[in-house]
């Protein structure tokens, strides 16, 4: 049974793209595992371990070399859906079969990346700093981002979506009293929880140099 598991290791992807999904998938593991164990209502237990399987059944793809393959008609997914949610198992043609149309589960106030033009520009305030978020490509959530302590610069980031401890993952969503997470060099980072958000749309957009000036 150890050789088996020292065998499986040693597949893992460890370097290039399939070592950043691979990394991606394990850290929102942790986090799922470490909510988990706190004390949470029946409800969000069981959607965060729906999405634990989910998580875990990705993980086994990659290791399988089936990842990016519909588990269902072996189609390719989408690969800017992929980069959104790293843990979809089937493309959109079986997701609207078996589901119907997907629901959004919206609250009025989230904002949804999908539905903003490229160049629209989020303002967001945390709990703890500022944001201003240049987007550059909805579909996948690629943005030009600074603000806060580590990003005093505008930086080239992947908006993944909004997170909160004993909830399920808004992929692709900004949602107020959650916490913002963004990929930025490969490295995930996760804002203090969201205090309001704005959308200047492209037509009021500022340029990069003008959004670095308004924050220094």
């Amino acid at each position: 049974m150890n050789e088996n598991r020292t065998i499986k290791l040693v597949e893992i992807p460890i370097g290039g793209k399939g070592g950043f999904v691979w990394n991606r998938l394990h850290g929102e593991r942790e986090d799922i595992c470490e909510a988990l164990s706190k004390d949470i209502a029946d409800d969000r237990k069981e959607s965060l371990q729906a999405r634990l399987r989910s998580v875990d059944d990705a993980l086994d793809r990659l290791m399988s070399g089936s990842y990016g393959n519909c588990s269902k008609c072996g189609a390719s997914i989408d690969e800017a859906k992929l980069n959104i949610d790293p843990a979809l198992a089937l493309c959109l043609d079986c997701w609207t079969g078996e589901h119907g149309p997907v629901s959004s589960s919206l609250e009025s106030s989230d904002v949804v990346l999908e539905t903003l033009n490229p160049f629209d520009t989020i303002l967001l305030q945390t709990h703890n700093s500022e944001y201003r978020l240049l987007l550059l490509d909805p579909t996948t959530g690629r943005a030009l981002v600074e603000g806060g302590d580590y990003l005093v610069e505008p930086s080239e980031a992947l908006l993944r979506g909004s997170a909160a401890p004993g909830y399920e993952f808004k992929s692709g969503v900004i949602r107020i009293g959650n916490r913002l997470e963004m990929w930025v060099d490969e490295r995930a980072l996760l804002t203090s929880p969201v205090k309001s958000v704005h959308v200047k749309h492209n037509a009021e957009t500022e340029s990069v140099k003008e959004i670095s000036a308004a924050l220094h």
